[in-house]
């Protein structure tokens, strides 16, 4: 019965009275399945046909049931499962501050924040502790999602050595160092024929969906680059393509670009232009 119901139906303010209208008749037949409740509720209360009962019963599955089923604090614990559960594409912008972030949502959306006392002004500390802790998992969730493009990229270059390799017939295989060990200062090992032998590679891979497109780089990841000179290079991967695409920039093209020391201060991070 659930499986096809929307997150744009379940964060709405007639699932959420649904769900209250479900668990008030709940209480009072336990024993009776979902269906069969919802369908009682839809033949003798009037509210039965016009809230999303089917949404508010799945929701019931979700919010704590010692939740008060009055005031914000049901509204808000509704809002937290829809969010934390369902991670609706607007979550990811939630870390953006708390009225930035709910005048870029539509009327429907911004009406249920306001029905939550969640827009409050000024917030209370129980307002101010939603919000932290609501944005906390947002923030969560997006860097889930930008490990996971990482790691694709990371994918997509050891598919790529492994052809260049084979292609010049190095038997050897690339080795994924970034999956080890995060302070290495590059993620993948791989090979290069030199006069007299084989020389190494290090590649430090990033992704980017970025328009125009380009990405970080760590001190740790400079300094290594630095230390390995022309040995080490960067495999940008633009994933906003269909199928990504691969930009290969060495040590000498991304070097002007580096910032400075200055005074006491070290800078940690630097935003490159993939445009060199």
């Amino acid at each position: 019965m659930t499986s096809a119901i929307s997150t744009e139906r379940l964060f709405s303010l007639s699932a959420f009275e649904g769900l209250r209208l479900f668990r008030s008749y709940q209480i009072k037949q336990p024993d009776l399945p979902d269906d069969q409740l919802i369908d009682l509720i839809e033949k003798i209360d009037p509210d039965g046909t016009t809230l999303d009962l089917e949404a508010g019963a799945y929701l019931g599955q979700l919010v704590p049931a010692d939740c008060p089923d009055e005031g914000h604090e049901f509204y808000q614990a509704c809002v937290k499962v829809v969010v934390v559960q369902h991670q609706p594409l607007w979550s990811k912008t939630m870390r953006a501050g708390r009225k930035r972030f709910v005048s870029a949502l539509d009327l429907d959306d911004q009406d249920v924040f306001r029905a939550a006392g969640l827009m409050e002004d000024p917030p209370s500390p129980e307002v101010v502790s939603w919000w932290d802790d609501v944005a906390g998992h947002a923030r969560l969730i997006a860097d889930i999602v930008k490990m996971e493009q990482a790691r694709a990229a990371e994918v997509l270059t050891l598919d790529h050595e492994r052809e260049r390799l084979e292609k010049l017939g190095i038997s050897k295989a690339p080795e994924w160092f970034g999956l080890d060990d995060n302070y290495a200062g590059y993620d993948v090992l791989s090979y290069e024929l030199g006069e007299h032998g084989l020389l190494n590679r290090l590649i430090e891979v990033k992704s980017t969906v970025a328009s125009p497109l380009r990405f970080m780089i760590t001190r740790n990841e400079w300094k290594q680059a630095v230390k390995s000179g022309s040995s080490y290079v960067f495999h940008v991967w633009d994933m906003a393509k269909e199928v990504p695409e691969l930009h290969i920039r060495t040590t000498e093209q991304v070097s002007p670009h580096i910032p400075s020391d200055q005074g006491k201060g070290e800078w940690s991070m630097a935003l490159i232009p993939l445009g060199i």
